[in-house]
């Protein structure tokens, strides 16, 4: 309230009244902005709130696993449901279990290794080996996040199985390699079609044209062997390409 409301209303006051309603005046102003400030402050605390609980129902909710635990003691902190139904364990044992444990002891050193190298901001992983309750190997795809959860280092990761998607890759390599070694031999077919068999088969001409001409017996006799003997020829080489054909459809 300023001076000439004062005076509008309470008329000519001494300076003691004056510094009173000053006084009141500056106590209405603070309790107003305390106010203010509560009402904000309220509006505030319900925001985060609900971002809190959008955020819960979304790691809860989401279809891959997920789960946070802590940097430096590797101890899973939080657990979402898709983790229990794709590793088999319970809630509780999760949360009484290590990252370590869903790993191959093999891989022990080099996941250490590779936390300790965990800096801000989401981060691809890569792929690893995991394993589930059964002793059922997957492959997984991790990205995590490090963040403070609960006042400690944490980090929050999800897990995408990609199993199947690695075997199906690896059948389609395995069919392309198929594929180029019939290449392969139908290649090699094609050439001893066109130089191994014309070896035998120009001498099988030589000599029918020599049968025809001598009249010897013995040049006959020869000459009949020998036709033998590169149809023999001929017959071991087409049994070879053969048996190539044959091993491309095994």
């Amino acid at each position: 309230m300023s001076d000439p409301v004062i005076t509008l209303f309470f008329g000519h006051l001494d300076p003691v009244h004056i510094n009173f309603f000053r006084s009141l005046n500056d106590f209405a102003f603070v309790v107003a902005i305390a106010i203010i400030l509560y009402i904000e402050i309220g509006n505030q605390q319900k925001k985060l709130a609900q971002s809190e609980e959008q955020y819960r129902e979304l790691f809860e909710s989401n279809p891959n696993p997920m789960w946070i635990y802590d940097i430096n003691t590797f101890e899973f902190i939080k657990i979402n449901n898709a983790a229990v139904e794709k590793y088999g364990y319970s809630r509780a044992e999760f949360l009484s279990m290590t990252i370590l444990d869903i790993r191959p002891v093999r891989d022990h050193d080099k996941v250490k290794k590779f936390i300790s190298g965990i800096k801000d901001g989401v981060k691809k992983s890569g792929i690893w080996e995991h394993l589930k309750s059964n002793g059922e190997s997957i492959m997984v795809s991790i990205t995590s996040h490090a963040m403070l959860f609960e006042n400690r280092k944490c980090s929050v990761v999800i897990a995408t199985d990609v199993t199947e998607l690695l075997e199906k890759e690896r059948k389609l390599q395995e069919a392309n390699q198929k594929i180029k070694s019939s290449n392969e031999v139908l290649l090699n077919v094609a050439w001893s079609n066109s130089h191994e068999l014309r070896k035998p088969l120009c001498s099988m001409l030589s000599l029918v044209d020599l049968l025809n001409e001598t009249t010897d017996e013995q040049e006959r006799k020869e000459y009949i062997r020998l036709l033998q003997q590169c149809t023999k020829e001929m017959d071991e080489i087409t049994q070879k390409n053969n048996n190539e054909l044959n091993a491309i459809s095994v």
